[in-house]
């Protein structure tokens, strides 16, 4: 029978070999505390029982809304006011959803005038899984979204008449229940933050509207998939 002996130099393995870096370490330790945390059986994030007719929020949705925004053009830096209404539904699971908006806001260096736009978002949610536990907030982390988007623009009210342009952006944002959420409908907070880049100029002399914008209000959402 043949026997084999590891030496010292053998067993003795490189320290940087096969281990996590400190930085993955620290954000494979923070994800799974959020989780935890998800489930955590806090009297302040747990529902109330389900009433007869109600119908529990799996991720699946559609709703209406409405939001106010503050924008800054990125070549100035000047803020203004502007809104949304938008539909928004959801894949049969939490993964993903989209919102078609409309959006007006004035853009621009100097005198703008309105900004008409149709924005069509995609909505990635990584932590979604959360969701299978109970609680605020794990309704928090699972509606965290990357949002992608794309759509078509409209200046009016310059001096040289109408002018338009196509937009394309990248944002994140987050939902929160302010009703219960397993009732089947109800009101939820809803925010975003969305950079954008467009060919849209509101002059001959003007750069274009790139935008910085932070959208906040209200929803109105129906749990359930609309087909």
């Amino acid at each position: 029978m043949l026997k084999y002996t590891l030496t010292p130099a053998q067993l003795k393995m490189n320290p940087g070999s096969r281990q996590p870096s400190a930085p993955r370490r620290a954000l494979a330790a923070l994800f799974v505390a959020l989780v935890l945390l998800a489930g955590a059986p806090l009297s302040a994030q747990e529902e109330p029982a389900l009433d007869e007719g109600d119908r529990p929020f799996n991720g699946s949705f559609s709703e209406w809304s409405l939001r106010g925004s503050i924008n800054s053009s990125t070549s100035a830096l000047r803020s203004s006011l502007g809104g949304e209404v938008a539909f928004r539904t959801s894949f049969p699971l939490y993964l993903g959803d989209t919102r078609l908006a409309y959006r007006l806001s004035p853009l621009g260096d100097s005198g703008p005038g309105p900004v008409h736009a149709l924005h069509l978002a995609l909505n990635i949610h990584p932590l979604y899984l959360t969701l299978l536990s109970e609680g605020l907030l794990s309704h928090f982390l699972a509606s965290l979204h990357l949002e992608l988007g794309v759509g078509p623009q409209l200046a009016t009210g310059l001096d040289e008449g109408t002018a338009f342009g196509f937009a394309g952006s990248i944002g994140a944002g987050f939902d929160l229940p302010i009703t219960r959420a397993n009732r089947g409908q109800g009101l939820w907070l809803t925010a975003t933050y969305r950079r954008t880049w467009t060919t849209l100029r509101t002059g001959p002399d003007q750069p274009r509207a790139h935008e910085h914008a932070a959208l906040l209000g209200l929803a109105w959402r129906t749990n359930g998939v609309i087909f």
